[in-house]
This record gives C-alpha cells, structure tokens and sequence, in this order.
C-alpha cells in the first residue's frame, strides 16, 4: 500500500501489509490530518494530532503515518487511520535540501545518521543533521532509481508501546 502526501510507503517487512489502527482527533479543526501525514501520540492523551516540524525526537515524540484524512469537524470529535508500528518499515521521502542526497556517495555518506523531519510550507521533508535523539535512521538506496528522494525509517523509540 502507497500512503498519499509527501510520505510514501518503501517496505516493509510485514507480509501483508500491517493494518491499521483508528485514533480519536479532538474537534476544533476540520479534516487536520490527511494521509501521509505524520502523526503524533501523547501518552495519556484520548487524541492523537498532526505532528508539528523537526520531530521526532526519541522518548519524547509518540508517531504514526495516517493513511485516511481525519473525520473531525470544529465541533465533533473524529478519528483517522494510522499505519500500524512495524519495526522495519521504511518510507520515501523527499530531502529538505535536495544537494545533500544528490550524488550516491553523498547519500552513502549519510546512511545511518538519526534525523528530523521537517514541515515547511505544508510540505514534510527530511533534513540531515545526525543527533543521537533524533528518531528518524537514514537507510540505503539507489539514488539512480529512486532520484529527489530518501529512504528513512522510525526508531524504535517513536513506538508509544517501547
């Protein structure tokens, strides 16, 4: 399964594809969260709600990828579908500064390294500075296949059940 938006499904080592969980979002918004948006979990919290930029970080920031637009409206409670947590899974996205990933040896360089995603403009993208809480690991790729984009997955750290 392809998620919409600026996050694409890579892999993942499930067979078949994990399933989802519904989560509530709180009213006052409408339709906040579309597919292929990060979303974040508070522990303790009924709700969950569109992750904010540079996330996320280990033991602090709980995520999951929507994969349906959220229901709620400025007055009801809604709920949206969230990609099950499967230790593995790897996603595409785009860099925040396409430069850095644009050679193989450069991505090569970076593989392994922990990142942040980034919301600007509406538009999540991944950047490339390494920080041993950053929640989000570079993976390999063939930039000749899949060129603009980067291949990452979520520690296990942004799991809420670690």
């Amino acid at each position: 399964m392809a998620l919409l938006g600026d996050i694409q499904l890579y892999d993942t080592p499930s067979v078949p594809y994990p399933g989802d969980d519904v989560y509530r979002v709180d009213s006052g918004t409408t339709s906040s969260i579309t597919a292929g948006t990060p979303v974040a979990f508070t522990l303790g919290s009924a709700f969950v709600a569109a992750a904010t930029t540079n996330k996320p970080i280990v033991a602090t920031d709980f995520l999951g990828i929507a994969t349906s637009t959220s229901t709620e409206t400025a007055s009801a409670t809604g709920t949206v579908n969230v990609m099950k947590f499967v230790s593995g899974t790897t996603y595409l996205i785009a860099p925040k500064v396409a430069a850095t990933f644009d050679t193989q040896s450069e991505y090569n360089a970076l593989v392994g390294d922990r990142v942040l995603l980034d919301l600007t403009a509406s538009t999540w993208t991944i950047l490339a500075a390494d920080s041993a809480t950053y929640g989000c690991v570079i993976m390999p790729l063939d930039v000749t296949k899949n060129p603009g984009m980067v291949r990452f997955a979520f520690r296990n750290g942004v799991n809420y059940l670690t």
